[in-house]
């Protein structure tokens, strides 16, 4: 129905941010590393949409980047993910990672998402393997963007020992360059991160 939104953003938490356009304020779902990448309430914002019409309601989900949209629509034309859990596995990692452990057949990584177990993660990689060698921009290093979401796992393992919160962890790590790749820096720059 919406293929896009743009206005002033008037509110945002971990579930949801609210963009007025014509003074009419739209509640538009979106994921927690969305969240960290919005502006400050007040400023414009844009968001490609996906509207999800059930017999309870109508909920539109917002994404900041096209191919993250197109990502969580394939995500949702497997039989048994819903708009709540291809959110789940957006967040899993970047868009480069999370194709790669797909085209890689890594689906032990997809199981990060909350809610998604062995046999659905097989699912996903059975099914969209082949598809996402098709998406735009799908060039990708296969090895090293799995490579790093394996040590981002054991990152997070690492963090998550020393009494860190998940979401606290999942900040941390998503916020750490792509550019470094040594695994030992990565977990430097994600404790430096989290001791601001």
């Amino acid at each position: 129905m919406f293929y896009s939104i743009s206005g002033k953003l008037v509110a945002k938490n971990r579930n949801f941010a609210a963009v007025e356009v014509s003074g009419i304020g739209f509640k538009i779902s979106i994921s927690e590393k969305t969240l960290h990448k919005l502006p400050q309430i007040g400023q414009a914002v844009y968001f490609f949409c996906y509207t999800s019409i059930r017999q309870d309601g109508v909920e539109i989900y917002g994404f900041l980047d096209e191919s993250e949209l197109e990502i969580f629509e394939l995500l949702l034309s497997i039989n048994g993910i819903g708009p709540k859990a291809g959110l789940k596995i957006l967040e899993i990692s970047k868009i480069e990672s999370l194709l790669a452990a797909i085209k890689s057949g890594r689906s032990d990584l997809l199981e990060k998402a909350a809610g998604i177990g062995a046999k659905k993660a097989q699912r996903i990689v059975l099914e969209l393997k082949d598809k996402i060698s098709q998406l735009k921009g799908s060039q990708f290093k296969n090895g090293e963007e799995v490579e790093l979401m394996d040590a981002d796992s054991d990152i997070e393992r690492a963090l998550k020992s020393i009494g860190y919160k998940q979401n606290e962890i999942k900040d941390a790590v998503g916020n750490i360059p792509s550019k470094i790749k040594d695994p030992n820096e990565r977990l430097k720059f994600a404790l430096k991160f989290l001791s601001k």
